[in-house]
């Protein structure tokens, strides 16, 4: 995540609804990806210093639970990112809102990483979310049990992932090193991107040269997985035990991981930590990850907990992980050209 500092020169960050050094309202436009400094008007509308006028999403007024803007002329009442939700849950019920406003707030961050990366997030590129309780949390549902995934252009995820204990059990009960919402998000968006990002001939053969064939019978390859666990050298190829599963999971992983270690070091960069840039045809930034991140779970051991990043980057894994890189700079170039000439 890129720094973000108030009009007034104080550090501010990508959640902040207000400024706390100079009480200024904040609010992010996801046009420029700024966190906008605003004054408040007698009338209401939201100024920046340089007289542009924007307006708050309505989930701020109703809930708030959102710090994305609208211009001051847009017909719609909720922001782009709420705008792609179909289902939230209840929230009348016992901590819903709280569990809600976690799952907004990772994909607030998700997305923030595909308007950066000018990957398509409209027409048959829209996604969409369904945040989903079932009888287990809630007896008044008819679902009995929501599993998070993706079917089409929705992507379903149970509210209780945001739920840290659940979340945690979870986690024990699949024997995984990792699970986080932001997990969920971007694993699923890779699913979601895998068909876009593969559109050459090209690179979709490449794309099976590594992770395999994403047509190898699904159902049957997860059942494999459930019944007898990951192959014994799974790390040498895969990201996780998971990605061992079947090709297309291999490729959603890779995504996923993608897209935390790019956000993880434009964090670094901002605070000094890391200096390279990204380059379409360079995988330095792989080894400048794994330098920092064997910093980064000493400090977290150093406070007790667990590692920020438990994983290993085998090179099997680091070509995989640089082909995600080049397939997303070549659709953020295409994007480019296609803005341009409109």
């Amino acid at each position: 995540m890129r720094p973000f500092k108030c009009h007034c020169g104080n550090p501010v960050y990508f959640e902040n609804t207000a400024c706390q050094k100079c009480q200024r309202q904040l609010g992010l436009d996801p046009e420029t990806l700024d966190l906008l400094a605003l004054n408040l008007s007698t009338d209401g509308r939201l100024t920046t210093p340089e007289g542009l006028v924007y307006r708050r999403c309505s989930n701020f007024h109703r809930y708030y639970n959102c710090n994305w803007l609208l211009h001051a002329d847009d017909p719609q009442d909720l922001c782009f990112s709420c705008r792609l939700n179909d289902v939230i849950p209840a929230l009348d019920r016992p901590d819903n809102l709280k569990l809600w406003t976690r799952m907004e707030e990772a994909k607030r961050r998700l997305l923030y990483s595909l308007l950066l990366f000018r990957l398509p997030l409209s027409g048959n590129h829209e996604p969409h979310f369904k945040f989903l309780e079932d009888s287990r949390r809630n007896p008044d549902v008819y679902e009995t049990f929501v599993t998070t995934g993706r079917w089409n252009n929705t992507i379903t995820i149970n509210i209780a992932e945001a739920d840290d204990a659940a979340r945690h059990a979870a986690r024990e009960e699949m024997h995984e090193l990792y699970r986080t919402v932001l997990g969920h998000l971007r694993h699923e968006i890779g699913h979601f991107y895998f068909n876009l990002l593969t559109s050459r001939f090209e690179d979709l053969e490449e794309c099976r040269r590594l992770f395999g064939d994403e047509r190898t019978d699904y159902q049957a390859a997860l059942q494999k997985y459930y019944d007898q666990g990951p192959p014994a050298d799974w790390h040498q190829n895969h990201i996780s035990a998971y990605a061992a599963a079947h090709p297309a999971e291999d490729f959603a992983e890779t995504f996923a991981h993608y897209l935390h270690i790019t956000d993880a070091l434009e964090s670094a960069r901002a605070g000094g930590l890391s200096v390279r840039e990204f380059d379409q045809t360079d995988t330095g930034w792989i080894d400048e990850w794994i330098k920092l991140v064997i910093t980064l779970n000493e400090i977290t051991r150093s406070l007790g907990v667990d590692d920020a990043y438990p994983f290993l980057l085998s090179e099997n894994v680091k070509t995989k992980l640089a082909l995600v890189h080049r397939l997303v700079g070549a659709q953020s170039e295409s994007h480019a050209v296609d803005s341009h000439q409109a």
